[in-house]
């Protein structure tokens, strides 16, 4: 056999047809095995192996990562007679099962990319004594799909919607923030049976925001701005308006994630670009991050820790206050609190317990944790100039709408405030949990499969999960069966569609949806999928030796300003908080709309800071109150310095600036604060609550 630095070498089946996107992994004899590499065939079934001494001695194993990593033997090698290849490795290309009659062992834990190495975890099961919920994947195109005999049984119909819920929509989007930072499953397949050991998970079991920050500033330097501020991210424009009216923040940096020349979005995670509220999400927490720097650098520079650079502070409390409002704010809105409670009493039931590396449970991510399809909308209430606007498309022409993967219009960018509580109670609701989706989730753009519902319920099949009522029996509750949803419910219609209405199990994620709204109503989870739901995301937090119950002191709270008037720090507090965080670095430090009755109606202020590291020329600078404009005195605000405008009359100085109007401005209901630059372009904002 030849020997050669670069060694041509092509996986085949028994047929000499070549495999495509192998895995392949070289070793030498000895001791434990001496490693040799390992590489993904390309499309001719081909890999390189870069080696001095041949490949002569050298065992291959051959992995197929469509079918959840399990091995495909090597039952031949040899040295075909083309030129261009040194070997060829015959492989038997093994069938799945239906009920997973061969082992997976996974993939290697280090998959092999451009860049490198990618680390990934493991997914498991919590309850791997229970049998799984099968049933005819007709019966589940029936129960998830819109065109069966039983009609489209989860689907909101037009003359009975789903009622709003307490919770803010935003919260939605959050989930699924949440869901892209501890999770990412690229291997499963809805089309056969996978062994959830086998699955890899290609994100850190943990909420440490690698969908934001990756691993490090190293390992991910396209993140980071290196002209300008190396501690901060980079964030872009946003672009050109969605519709013919225009309108919008076109042109305004930190109003759009950053962008290559194809408008792909440059973050984390891609599939946080997949619609402009989750898009806007990302850039939130991006905007975030580089409003936290700018305090570091200010008024919180006690908090950097001895030894601690900015940039290592900064995202220690980025962290800390995004798992902070995981487990103080999101879960209180969505779940239980007997079942919160018993958690915090008595521990975790049924999660990894401590001392073992945590995984991300298979019936957390593939059924009780997409409990918040439930929550979609069928359109968003972006901002006060557009309104609601559709999530998807649902034709040609159809105008405005929220479809990712583009760069965001200017009229499309999210004020948070609308879609979460900021103290008033002024939001848009999202959709209260039940087993009914919003239309738009049965017509998906992406290709493939249009149903999210029969992709979900498909999905957890191909887990063997087991079957809602069994888990809610293994977890000691009495579990609700199918008759108990109602006659009307989707499940029962299904069930009659296929004559098996005596069935009275369902799948584990129609049972955590239709729990929802029979024990709580649809306002929160019921007690499988809090458990499930709590319990995953609690331990993972506890499970994070750098996470704030671990990491920071004992009576550790929230230490960043809070700029709205909830009650406890909530994500809205993030998004106010990163609403801030603009280039010049000008921002609404204060707002005092006056002394109320009794008092001057024109004692009201603003007060403007800069917390850039360089002066801010005011010059230009106009600011709006109660919709009407005013010019900023041509004055220049040197690095946390402050400006309190009034509104009534006055005399000037260096630190305060008198508009002398005769009528007050603000609203003592509330009001929304603006600051535009030289071009017109909005600066800042912020809004508080009378």
């Amino acid at each position: 056999m030849r020997t050669s630095n670069k060694i041509r070498c092509r996986v085949v089946d028994d047929e000499s047809r070549p495999l495509a996107g192998r895995v392949v992994v070289g070793e030498r004899p000895g001791e434990g095995g001496q490693p040799v590499g390992h590489w993904t065939t390309d499309d001719d079934g081909g890999f390189v192996v870069e080696t001095d001494g041949g490949v002569d001695d050298v065992s291959f194993t051959v992995r197929n990562p469509a079918r959840g990593g399990a091995e495909e033997p090597v039952r031949r090698r040899r040295t075909p007679d083309d030129a261009e290849h040194a070997l060829h490795l015959t492989v038997k290309a093994r069938r799945m099962t239906v009920h997973g009659g061969i082992e997976h062992r996974g993939m290697n834990e280090a998959a092999q990319t451009a860049a490198g190495p990618v680390r990934s975890h493991r997914f498991h099961t919590q309850f791997p004594e229970l049998e799984p919920y099968e049933r005819s994947e007709a019966f589940l195109r029936t129960l998830g799909g819109t065109g069966g005999e039983a009609g489209a049984p989860m689907m909101e119909p037009a003359d009975a919607p789903v009622g709003e819920a307490e919770t803010p929509a935003g919260y939605g989007i959050f989930g699924q923030f949440v869901d892209h930072d501890i999770t990412f499953d690229p291997t499963s397949d809805i089309d056969r049976r996978n062994d959830p050991a086998a699955l890899r998970n290609f994100r850190t079991p943990a909420l440490d925001l690698d969908s934001l920050y990756r691993t490090n500033a190293e390992a991910a330097p396209f993140l980071y701005d290196h002209e300008r501020d190396e501690r901060k991210l980079l964030t872009g424009e946003a672009g050109a308006p969605d519709a013919a009216e225009g309108g919008g923040l076109s042109g305004l940096p930190g109003t759009d994630l950053q962008r290559n020349d194809q408008g792909v979005a440059l973050i984390g995670d891609p599939r946080n670009d997949e619609n402009v509220v989750v898009s806007q999400l990302q850039l939130a927490f991006v905007n975030f991050h580089n409003r936290v720097v700018d305090h570091l650098r200010g008024p919180g520079a006690d908090l950097v820790e001895d030894g601690e650079s900015v940039l290592e502070a900064a995202q220690r409390l980025v962290r800390w206050h995004y798992q902070w409002v995981v487990r103080h704010d999101f879960l209180p809105r969505i779940c239980d609190r007997y079942v919160l409670d018993d958690i915090e009493d008595r521990g975790r039931q049924f999660f990894v317990p401590p001392g073992r590396t945590p995984a991300i449970p298979v019936e957390f991510g593939g059924a009780a944790y997409r409990f918040g399809h439930s929550m979609i909308r069928h359109a968003f209430d972006v901002n006060d100039e557009v309104g609601e606007v559709p999530l998807f498309p649902t034709g040609p022409g159809d105008g405005r709408n929220l479809r990712g993967g583009r760069p965001v219009p200017s009229d499309l960018v999210v004020d948070w405030s609308r879609l979460l509580d900021a103290g008033d109670g002024d939001f848009q609701p999202g959709r209260k949990i039940e087993p009914l989706l919003a239309p738009t989730l049965f017509e998906l753009p992406f290709g493939g499969e249009p149903s999210l519902a029969v992709r979900n319920l498909r999905r957890g099949e191909a887990l063997g999960l087991p079957s809602g009522q069994d888990v809610a029996a293994r977890m000691g509750n009495d579990p609700i069966r199918n008759e108990a949803f109602g006659h009307d419910s989707g499940i029962m219609e299904a069930l009659r569609a296929h004559e098996r209405g005596a069935d009275p199990d369902s799948p584990l994620w129609y049972y955590v949806l239709a729990e929802a709204e029979f024990q709580q109503d649809g306002e929160r989870l019921g007690a499988v999928g809090s458990r499930i739901v709590a319990e995953t995301l609690i331990g993972l937090i506890e499970a994070d030796e750098t996470a704030y119950p671990n990491a920071a002191p004992d009576d550790w709270e929230p230490s960043l300003p809070q700029p709205t008037a909830t009650a406890g720090y909530t994500l809205a507090d993030i998004t106010a908080f990163a609403a801030e965080a603009r280039p010049d670095g000008l921002v609404i430090d204060a707002i005092d709309p006056g002394p109320g009755a009794g008092g001057d109606p024109l004692d009201e202020s603003v007060t403007l800071r800069n917390a850039a590291a360089e002066p801010i020329d005011l010059s230009g600078y106009a600011i709006d109150l109660g919709g009407q404009r005013d010019d900023l005195p041509d004055a220049t605000l040197d690095p946390d310095e402050t400006l309190t405008v009034h509104i009534g009359p006055g005399t000037d100085t260096a630190a305060d600036h008198y508009l002398d109007r005769g009528a007050p401005a603000l609203n003592d209901a509330g009001e929304t604060v603006a600051v535009f630059d030289p071009d017109g372009e909005r600066s800042t904002r912020r809004r508080y609550v009378g």
